[in-house]
């Protein structure tokens, strides 16, 4: 079987992409049909404003309403969370894109002259101090990707949290469906992000490098190391954000309503 053309390449990794990008944006619609409001009209961080649907034969306001205050506050809460460790990341994401740039850079001590390519002599490569400045734009890229998907992640999921409540007083067939397309959103724009952004960068890249594809593979190495570094960070200081709210609900429910830990009574 021969290889695909490079023209068929550059048209089938962006349509698969925004394929992915679409499909995710659809779910996240589908999510949204599931209507929820409060009391006091407020909204939950979006733009929308929630209104109760028609329960099939569940007419609880109460747990609608109820339902759409905790989603409120969730909601408050995460996005705090998220703009505060973001705000310690980013002086992360500067500091470790300097220390690429120096370590790269004075590898040959800063070189501005085209030296013989490693694996094919006969080409000219670019410059180290060109590699090391590329190599900390991909990692800046690659780690703003991360947050990027990280942040939306977080705002599927919070949307999601009432409305797959409310589903499963219909049964556990619907409640499922609406907790499956939240978490399709997430895997799809992570996937369909990650892979227009490298498309993208890669194409922009080659702008300057042209047939040296071993310099602009190696610089284009640095947005997997930043897109990783932004994931191992947000899933420790996440883990440790929702362990610090599980240990606080129960706290509460021991010291206020002597309720036991992990009892049913208090399911946060």
């Amino acid at each position: 079987m021969g290889s695909m053309s490079e023209a068929a390449t550059q048209v089938l990794i962006p349509a698969a992409a925004l394929v992915g990008i679409g499909f995710a944006l659809l779910q996240w619609f589908l999510v949204s049909r599931v209507k929820v409001s409060d009391s006091s009209g407020a909204d939950n961080g979006y733009k929308d404003r929630l209104i109760e649907e028609e329960e099939e034969g569940v007419d609880n306001l109460d747990a609608v309403i109820k339902c759409a205050e905790i989603q409120n506050a969730i909601s408050v809460g995460a996005t705090s969370f998220l703009f505060t460790q973001y705000k310690y990341l980013s002086i992360f994401m500067v500091a470790f894109g300097l220390i690429i740039f120096l370590f790269l850079g004075s590898v040959k001590g800063f070189s501005t002259q085209s030296e013989p390519c490693t694996y094919n002599p006969t080409n000219l490569c670019k410059p180290a101090l060109a590699n090391a400045f590329f190599s900390t734009l991909a990692f800046l890229l690659g780690a703003l990707t991360s947050v990027l998907s990280g942040f939306l992640g977080m705002k599927i999921a919070t949307y999601a949290n009432a409305r797959t409540t409310l589903e499963a007083r219909k049964g556990v067939g619907k409640a499922f469906i609406t907790a499956f397309r939240s978490g399709a959103v997430m895997g799809f724009l992570l996937a369909a992000n990650g892979l227009l952004v490298l498309y993208v960068s890669i194409n922009l890249f080659k702008l300057y490098y042209g047939d040296d594809w071993e310099g602009l593979y190696e610089s284009i190495t640095g947005y997997g190391l930043g897109g990783s570094s932004m994931a191992l960070f947000g899933r420790v200081g996440g883990g440790i954000y929702t362990k610090a709210a599980d240990v606080g609900a129960d706290l509460v429910g021991k010291v206020e309503k002597n309720i036991p830990e992990d009892d049913p009574r208090n399911p946060a």
